[in-house]
């Protein structure tokens, strides 16, 4: 039972998606991709990578406005037979959108019974391991474009932003560069965007959303972005357990490398970043990530 006082995971990033503009696409176009609707979409979210309408029958519509070249990845993990988790069951898909069924659920708590469910869901997710880490193929069952390394393909990565202080670019680097041993080592299935605002609950169980950032890497990159804002003690021990007892393995200091890895996911964010508030909050959660 979930004490009713538990609150939802911290996630300042919720108030940053809600200031975005993003308007709903005309009717025939979404009527082109899914035919004839009887209801006005409504917008869920949405950003440069996709839009997310709910068609008010049941049915989400994902259109990619931008990049659809990650639809064959989504479409084979969401197609998946999980156990531990849920995700909202395919209907259709075509080059540029997936229709989806449209999943009544409930934010993530910092509740100790949701930790626990998120680490066994999570530990499934990381039981699929690949040989190297990487881009991955269609299908989502092996590498198409592998890394030379994990660690120099972040590196590139950092290099690429255009908006980075330079002293920041370089902390990040540094953190990169030290922690290479355990980055390059066992690669498995990444979520990718295992954030608060992905993770929700369904009678229950994990429901886990927008899988589309998916690759081949290192398993504490999930976590750092599980744990990114904080989150309770009994959340985060709760979450350990459950992560262990479903085949995960944490080793000492898991934490600390966990925060040290989000980094880079955090470089990205920080290299987007239009106002000031969104980036003095994101310069100081690098900063304490490489620290």
């Amino acid at each position: 039972m979930v004490e009713q006082n538990a609150k939802p995971l911290p996630n300042p990033e919720r108030a940053w998606h809600a200031r975005r503009e993003v308007s709903v696409p005309p009717r025939e176009e979404i009527v082109a991709r899914v035919g004839p609707i009887a209801n006005a979409p409504r917008l869920l979210s949405g950003g440069l990578a996709n839009l997310n309408l709910d068609l008010g029958d049941g049915r989400v519509l994902r259109m990619y406005p931008r990049d659809a070249s990650s639809i064959p990845v989504e479409v084979a993990l969401m197609r998946r037979a999980w156990r531990d988790l849920r995700v909202p069951r395919v209907l259709d898909h075509g080059d540029d959108f997936i229709l989806m069924e449209r999943v009544p659920h409930a934010p993530t708590l910092g509740a100790p019974e949701h930790g626990l469910a998120l680490g066994r869901a999570l530990a499934e997710v990381h039981a699929v391991r690949f040989g190297s880490a990487g881009f991955l193929a269609p299908g989502a069952d092996a590498v198409a474009r592998p890394f030379s390394s994990t660690t120099d393909a972040y590196a590139e990565h950092v290099l690429s932003l255009q908006h980075l202080e330079p002293a920041v670019r370089d902390a990040i680097l540094v953190t990169v560069e030290a922690d290479r041993a355990w980055l390059d080592a066992d690669p498995v299935l990444l979520h990718g965007d295992f954030k608060a605002s992905n993770l929700h609950v369904c009678d229950g169980a994990p429901l886990v959303l927008d899988w589309e950032y998916a690759y081949s890497g290192p398993a504490l990159m999930d976590v750092g972005q599980l744990l990114r804002w904080g989150a309770p003690e009994a959340f985060s021990e709760a979450f350990a357990e459950g992560y262990v007892v479903g085949g995960g393995v944490l080793s000492g200091g898991w934490r600390r490398r966990a925060a040290r890895a989000d980094a880079v996911n955090l470089a990205g964010l920080l290299d987007r970043a239009e106002d000031g508030e969104k980036a003095r909050v994101l310069t100081a959660a690098v900063w304490r990530a490489c620290a």
